[in-house]
């Protein structure tokens, strides 16, 4: 279990800078899905949701570890992809 949390911890702290990338980024596809959700919540709130997602994953693995890990997992291979393509795409 403790293996798996820090795994889930480790992956967080990757998904964490590539999230600060995407909202430091002046990419136009961001801005536009970003901005309306900012403009109403705060522009702080997909920190939020990132870090509930996170402790989620690791409460999950309390539980069941296996389960929390491939969870947390496919969602940093996802964010992984999204990030590669957003960033190395041609204007």
């Amino acid at each position: 279990m403790w293996i798996a949390i820090i795994a889930i911890f480790a992956a967080g702290i990757g998904n964490f800078a590539m999230h600060r990338a995407f909202m430091e980024s002046d990419d136009p596809l961001i801005q536009q899905m970003v901005r309306p959700l900012a403009d109403k919540v705060g522009p702080h709130i997909t920190y939020v949701f990132e870090y509930l997602l996170l402790v989620g994953a690791m409460a999950i693995a309390t539980r069941n570890w296996f389960t929390g890990l491939m969870l947390y997992g496919l969602y940093t291979i996802f964010n992984a992809m999204a990030f590669s393509w957003v960033m190395h795409r041609g204007e």
